[in-house]
């Protein structure tokens, strides 16, 4: 693809910006900042990807999934509890179990070898669906304990501790965080064809090897998102309590719910 195509096509964009603008959806500064982003970030990582895989050196590899690690898990913050502190090293520690386990099955298992080309991609997609689930275990988190503080607070008068009283709101959440995925994977092939496959597909890649690719692809994100949602969900709820076992930030709570 050209240079001149890519920027023809990015014409397509005054289609949103002049509906938004008549109908006053007040969304043209949030698609410009977005789109600028995206090409900066894009063209960055370009060039990173292009030294990395000139130089081709492990631990610069390692590093790099890293970033991805620590980046996705910076970006969950926002959409955490008020109450909830340490999210930072809760998602990095959920996302880092979620990308480093299936990581290690697909290379071990030889269905991809240890090559930047390889690797970095594969991270890339595991990082992110970890973010994603995380976020919305998160949010869902926060208002599961805003709707049933009054369950909750009754199951702990009862001699409950904060695990069982709050089984039902973590049952949820780690729902809420995977059933996208889930509902995803369910149309793949009928509905859409995955970005991956696509992607290879159109690089000239045989189609029945990049079902292969993609099917190993479906598996482990499928793997890392369940991962993820239910170690950081896990280790996010009892934040949620006190030593006493009692909730804290009620008055908080209380505003929300208001």
């Amino acid at each position: 693809m050209s240079t001149t195509a890519l920027a023809l096509t990015g014409l397509l964009l005054l289609f949103p910006i002049i509906v938004s603008y008549k109908e006053k959806l007040h969304i043209i500064k949030d698609l410009l900042v977005a789109t600028i982003r995206a090409v900066v970030q894009l063209v960055i990582l370009g060039y990173l990807l292009h030294f990395i895989f000139n130089v081709n050196q492990k631990w610069i590899l390692l590093l790099f999934v890293l970033v991805i690690i620590i980046n996705a898990s910076w970006n969950t913050i926002g959409r955490a509890s008020p109450v909830m502190h340490h999210v930072f090293w809760i998602s990095f520690i959920a996302i880092f179990i979620g990308v480093a386990l299936p990581l290690t099955g697909v290379i071990l298992t030889g269905a991809i070898q240890f090559k930047p080309n390889e690797l970095i991609p594969v991270a890339g997609m595991l990082g992110s669906n970890g973010m994603i689930a995380i976020n919305l275990a998160y949010q869902n988190l926060d208002r599961e304990f805003v709707k049933e503080m009054s369950q909750i607070e009754a199951k702990l008068a009862l001699g409950a501790n904060p695990k069982i009283s709050s089984k039902a709101t973590i049952r949820d959440s780690v729902k809420t965080a995977i059933v996208p995925t889930i509902d995803s994977v369910k149309t793949y092939g009928i509905v859409s064809i995955p970005g991956m496959m696509t992607g290879l597909i159109i690089g000239g890649v045989a189609p029945l090897d990049a079902v292969k690719f993609q099917l190993m692809v479906v598996f482990i994100h499928t793997t890392a998102t369940i991962m993820s949602a239910l170690i950081a969900t896990y280790l996010s709820y009892k934040q949620f309590f006190n030593e006493r076992h009692q909730l804290i930030g009620r008055e908080l709570l209380k505003e929300k719910k208001l």
